[in-house]
């Protein structure tokens, strides 16, 4: 395979070195997400895996931010739950979809669609074509939460930012296109807590392990103190 979970693991691993090694050379979480695709873009050029083409001829790169779910679902109160597509929010309006931090597309799935239903963005033509997609379309899909720039002020269930994007990963392995495929072959959720003092970090490590253990999904913890 093109990228496994090993190569996830492998991925997660040496973004937690550069942050346990350097923390403060990330400012944002948007400078982890893009530390994380110069990693997973290196990974992929090396063995010349970059690079596929859609069945209509269009060029593209497996690995992107902020790509689209699959489904709308409401993320109101820091919480996740799907909803159907002609639910209507309280203004009367439908949902929108969620996004992912990263992704690792599936190659078998860019050669057999056109570029319209790979890029996920016209949900209308994505929808149309649902039924008929034969390959599973990520590889990974993979969420990155910071919180260190909360140092003491870390609020009170910090941790539900973490669990939302667990629960919609979790949404994302569920069969969602074609014959019961689900959207994606791997999911991963990594939390990195930079400047919280020992009691909040953990407080929120309780939080997320028992959110693990009840849900059988596992959120990566990181603190520059371990």
């Amino acid at each position: 395979m093109i990228w496994s979970s090993v190569d996830s693991e492998k991925a997660l691993s040496a973004l937690t070195k550069d942050f346990q090694n350097t923390p403060r050379r990330f400012f944002t979480e948007h400078d982890l997400h893009s530390k994380l695709y110069q990693i997973v873009e290196f990974e992929l050029i090396k063995n010349d895996h970059l690079f596929f083409k859609t069945s209509d001829n269009q060029k593209v790169s497996l690995v992107h931010h902020e790509y689209p779910t699959p489904f709308r679902c409401n993320m109101s109160n820091h919480d996740f739950i799907r909803v159907e597509e002609t639910e209507k929010t309280k203004k009367g309006g439908l949902y929108r979809r969620g996004h992912y931090d990263l992704v690792v597309l599936n190659p078998d799935f860019v050669k057999s669609n056109e570029l319209v239903v790979v890029e996920g963005k016209n949900y209308k033509e994505f929808c149309n074509a649902k039924s008929k997609i034969e390959a599973t379309p990520l590889l990974w899909a993979c969420e990155v939460v910071f919180g260190s720039h909360y140092g003491d002020e870390l609020p009170q269930n910090w941790s539900d930012y973490a669990i939302q994007d667990a629960k919609k990963l979790i949404e994302t392995l569920k069969p969602q296109v074609g014959q019961n495929l689900k959207f994606a072959e791997y999911a991963s959720i990594i939390v990195f807590l930079g400047s919280a003092p020992n009691d909040k970090t953990l407080e929120v490590e309780k939080q997320l392990k028992d959110f693990s253990r009840k849900n059988d999904f596992e959120i990566k913890l990181v603190t520059l103190n371990r």
